[in-house]
C-alpha cells in the first residue's frame, strides 16, 4: 500500500511504497530494508522507524500521517493529492553496511524533496 510522506511543513512530498520511497511522479528513488534506507546505488542514507524518515544524522526528514516514531514537532497536514501512476520497480542493489546511529536530533537541515537527488 502506498502512502504520502509529509515534510516538516506538513506538505505531501514523497511516497512510501512498501520497501521503497518514490518521487511525486512515482519513480523509485530509495530502498527501505528493515529500518535502514539506501540510495538507488545501495549506500546507506538514513533510517525509517515508526513511519518517520531520518537522514544520515538521525534527524527527521519526513513522516507518514499515522507515524508513531519520534518527531521534534508535528505540523498540521495539508490535503493529499491522488497517487500517480507507479513505474516498475528496478532491481535492488547490494546494500552497504549500516553505520553507527547518532542520537536523535531535531528536524534535518536537508529538504525531504531533494534529499535523494544527490
Amino acid at each position: 500500500m502506498s502512502n504520502w510522506m509529509f515534510d516538516r511543513n506538513g506538505r505531501p512530498t514523497l511516497i512510501h511504497d512498501n520497501e521503497c520511497v518514490r518521487s511525486r511522479a512515482g519513480a523509485v528513488i530509495a530502498w527501505i530494508n528493515g529500518d535502514n534506507v539506501y540510495s538507488l546505488r545501495g549506500q546507506h542514507v538514513g533510517w525509517f522507524e515508526g513511519g518517520v524518515l531520518y537522514d544520515n544524522q538521525n534527524k527527521a526528514l519526513g513522516f507518514l500521517s499515522n507515524s508513531t516514531g519520534y518527531l521534534p514537532s508535528r505540523p498540521g497536514l495539508s490535503g493529499t493529492p491522488g497517487m500517480p501512476g507507479m513505474s516498475g520497480t528496478p532491481g535492488r542493489p547490494g546494500f552497504s553496511g549500516v553505520p553507527g546511529k547518532p542520537g536523535r536530533g531535531g528536524w534535518s537541515s536537508q529538504s525531504l524533496a531533494t534529499y535523494f537527488d544527490r
